[in-house]
């Protein structure tokens, strides 16, 4: 396995703020787009909602005029996805993330991918023999889009901005992991005015690895890793990123590990889970308001 790393140093403020977006190629770099690059003047909100889907994945994260998700719960949540998206005014999904191809992140993607406009489709570079992968496949097929494939030898375009939010994407750095498909997860952060939001997937404690050195700084809100489980080297990465708030995606039956739920709370971090309801957090550049 060669390790590869996918992230340009900085250049220059105005290229982090206009020149990196989309999906062109870029060259490798060991280093992550560093948490005090100047970001755009806020001129609106940013939400974040992780929705509840049980013990599954749905997030939307919405600027002013975009929309990107970040994963779609499972195959019966794609309806309810589908709904609360119109019932918001989100006609279009500027940038979807799989970040992995467990039943749990892509199983409701064919529905939302039938019934929203999309324009963009960027998953983890490897495949799957599941229902739901299939699924998901045939429905961007028929809509005519090719998902892009990031990860392992391909190269991504690291920072992108929509609005006055900056997004940087961590792509797994392995071509094969050996443990589960959840280290393949693929991360994104985003940051608005002086606020950081980090979602991490399921990223067990390969990957927990391969993201401490991916990125760079503290972070208010922390999508928690797993479904808030615990690995070995759990405390080491949320010392690290040190969240105010995480929210934990996961069920009334299938709830996070307490020892887990534990940790955030020693490292001062408000701890929300989805076994309820959905989980919105409002961004006015420099507070946070958490709705439920």
């Amino acid at each position: 396995m060669i390790k590869k790393r996918f992230f340009n140093k900085i250049l220059a403020f105005a290229a982090a703020l206009f020149v990196m977006t989309g999906c062109s190629k870029t060259k490798e770099t060991t280093e992550p787009a560093a948490p005090t690059a100047e970001v755009p003047e806020v001129t609106g909100e940013f939400t974040f909602t992780a929705l509840k889907v049980g013990k599954a994945d749905a997030l939307v994260l919405k600027t002013q005029n975009h929309t990107v998700l970040i994963d779609c719960g499972e195959k019966d949540d794609g309806d309810n996805i589908v709904e609360y998206l119109n019932e918001n005014g989100i006609e279009k999904i500027d940038k979807l993330y799989i970040t992995h191809f467990d039943k749990d992140h892509v199983g409701g993607a064919a529905e939302i991918i039938q019934n929203m406009d999309i324009d963009e489709i960027i998953t983890p570079d490897y495949i799957t023999d599941s229902k739901e992968y299939q699924n998901f496949l045939g429905a961007a097929s028929e809509k005519g889009i090719i998902p892009q494939k990031i990860g392992g030898d391909n190269e991504y375009t690291a920072m992108y901005s929509l609005d006055d939010v900056i997004f940087n994407v961590y792509p797994p750095t392995e071509n094969v992991y050996d443990e589960s498909d959840n280290d393949y997860s693929i991360a994104v952060s985003a940051q608005h005015g002086s606020n950081r939001f980090l979602f991490t997937g399921d990223a067990e404690k390969e990957r927990l690895e391969e993201l401490k050195g991916q990125v760079n700084g503290t972070f208010d809100v922390l999508k928690v890793p797993h479904h808030g489980g615990m690995e070995d080297n759990s405390e080491e990465f949320i010392s690290r990123i040190s969240p105010k708030y995480a929210v934990i995606t996961c069920s009334v039956k299938k709830p996070a590990d307490p020892e887990l739920v534990a940790l955030l709370e020693q490292y001062d971090a408000q701890v929300y889970t989805t076994a309820e309801a959905n989980i919105g957090f409002i961004s006015d550049g420099q507070n946070i308001t958490v709705s439920q």
